[in-house]
Parts: C-alpha cells; structure tokens; sequence
C-alpha cells in the first residue's frame, strides 16, 4: 500500500496497530471447521497459503480430516493467490484461479445468490470480502486462522495521534476492522479519543477498506470513505479521488492555492513547509484578511502551548521564505499587524 502511494506522490507513513499471528484459537478454528461440514458446501475461497494449511492440519487434529476432504473434492475452489493454488495442486485438486491482472473484481463479480460459501481467511482484512460475498447472496461460513493483537510498540501509534492531531496527515487508511477498533481503543486509553475524533470528522480524511473496518468508526458518529471493493486497489482509487480535493483553497494573485498537511500547492506546484510555519499558514487561512494574534496562533495548537511571540516571529519569517522561487514570490502573502498581528492576503 505504501509503495503505491508513494508511486503517485503521497508520502505514507505505516504503522501497524495491529499484527496478525497464528494459528488462531485450535477450538474456534475446529468449532467453524463442524458448521462448515454439516451441510453442502459449493464454494471453498482459500485467500492464502498459509491460511489454507493451518485449517486443513487443526481439520485433521480435531477429527475433521475426513470430512474436509471429501468437501473439497465435491465444492468449486477458488484461490485467491497463486500459493493457495500450489497448497491444493498439492491435494491433488484442481482450485479455479481468478485472472492474475484483477482477482479482486472476478470475486465480487461471481453470483453468490443462494450458494453456500467456507471462506479460509487468512488476516483480519479477508473479513471484508466475506461481507461482500454476504450481501451478494452467499451463506458464508469464516474459518479465521489467524488472530489479531496489540503491537509491540505502542508508541508508534502516540505518533499516530500526535500527527492526526496537529494536522501533520492529510489522510488515515484502515485496511482492516480490527485496526479500527484498536486504533480507537487504545486513543480511548490514551486520554484523546475526542481529539482524534473531532481531527478525522472535520479535518482529515479517514478511508475504509469496507463497511465492517468503517462501522467502529460510524458508532462515534464519523463518516469514513469505504473503498468500492476490499482490496489495495479501491482503498488507493478512494485516496486517490478524496484526498487532493481536500484542504483549504484560496485565490491569491491569481494563483490557486490549497493548503495540505505538510505542504502548499500552488497551481500544479507542491511546496513542502516546515510544521511550525504550516501551523502559522492554517490558523490564518481559517479567516482570510482577518488580523490574528500571536496569542490565537499559539492557543490553536498544543504543540505551541510553551512558545512565545518570538517563536511566532520566526515562524512567520520562515513561512514567507517558504515562497521564495514560487509563482507568489514578492506577494506579500503574510501581513504583519503592528501591535495586532498577522493576516493573510484576502
């Protein structure tokens, strides 16, 4: 994902509020693996290798083995990846393989009304897709092989917050429902679950691999983007589509100017700014002409709560030079207010 924003020209940041590890509980894994055996099944969807394999060896140890085969033998089987394609070569089975170029759309293009589907899945994700083949008709059984738990840095995710926060991100991508319900559980814990939620509802964009991934995020009143399909490639097309047109957009001397998280575009031209005077730039683009003092600038931020005038100054002072060599060179775009302030251009 993040080698495809940065293909076209975002700059991602990863963190991972969650890893997946496996196998998943033994009994949750054998009590899904009786439901899915205790009627006809047509459709067995593996979406990996690994997953396909954990479910066959805990099938085996809970006394299932039998009974799993003889499902696989007489259901249509569909693998999502080429590995998952090997692991059932190797049973001596003939999996159907989704055209390489776009197995995504030839899954949720399959009529699913009235069938009755096992799904292997094998990362939190996968959920997503069994959602999809539910509301198209299908009776979905999930054998979930893995499971879901807390990262081992913890702090990854204050930067997290610190950066929605501030304004340092344009956007935040869920790829999965249990990275959205930890990501709000542990701001919960951290004492700035309101702050982050009023960032993603007013300021920054937040986009959903799917319904299940943006329901935690509804209940406290948000309204996510959803991808059109849950795969990398509807979560890149919905940033994509969203994410330029946000932010806010003045006319200044004729010239188009949007005002980003770390960075001004002017026109086509994107010019990175430095955190102290992008904080400077938003307070004053909230009311353009209007005089702000350096008070206010200081108060709209927490990260400016120990600063004083001077810092301001200074911020200012770099703000303009942040337009030096751009189509606003020699604008006096900042203004400064003796005993009052700064105001931006009108």
């Amino acid at each position: 994902m993040a080698a495809r924003l940065r293909a076209v020209g975002a700059w991602p940041v990863a963190v991972r509020p969650v890893r997946a590890v496996g196998p998943a509980d033994p009994d949750a894994v054998a009590e899904a693996t009786r439901r899915a055996v205790a009627r006809p099944v047509h459709d067995v969807v593996a979406f990996s290798a690994p997953g396909l394999r954990t479910w066959l060896r805990i099938a085996q140890e809970a006394g299932h083995g039998d009974r799993v085969a003889a499902l696989l033998r007489e259901a249509r089987l569909v693998a999502h990846d080429a590995r998952a394609v090997g692991v059932l070569r190797e049973l001596g089975l003939a999996p159907t393989r989704p055209p390489a170029r776009d197995p995504d759309r030839w899954l949720r293009d399959q009529p699913m009304a009235g069938r009755r589907v096992v799904a292997v899945v094998g990362s939190d994700h996968h959920r997503e897709w069994c959602a999809v083949l539910g509301r198209r008709g299908a009776d979905v059984v999930e054998v979930a092989t893995s499971r879901a738990l807390p990262p081992p840095r913890a702090h990854e995710l204050r930067r997290l917050w610190t950066g929605i926060v501030r304004g340092h991100v344009d956007a935040v991508a869920l790829t999965g429902p249990a990275t959205a319900v930890d990501l709000l559980r542990r701001a919960d814990a951290d004492g700035v679950l309101d702050d982050v939620r009023d960032a993603l509802t007013e300021r920054v964009l937040v986009a959903c691999l799917g319904p299940l991934t943006a329901a935690p995020l509804r209940e406290r009143g948000m309204t996510p983007v959803v991808a059109a399909a849950p795969c990398l490639a509807g979560l890149l097309a919905a940033l994509v589509e969203q994410v330029p047109g946000r932010g806010p957009t003045l006319d200044v001397d004729g010239h188009r100017m949007q005002i980003r998280s770390r960075s001004v575009a002017i026109d086509d031209l994107v010019i990175p700014v430095q955190a102290g005077p992008m904080t400077v730039l938003r307070v004053l683009a909230r009311s353009p002409g209007r005089v702000t003092s350096s008070a206010e600038i200081r108060g709209a931020s927490a990260a400016w709560s120990g600063v004083n005038d001077h810092a301001v100054e200074m911020a200012v002072s770099r703000l303009r030079r942040a337009f030096d060599d751009t189509p606003l060179a020699g604008v006096d775009l900042v203004q400064t207010v003796v005993r009052g302030g700064y105001r931006l251009i009108a």
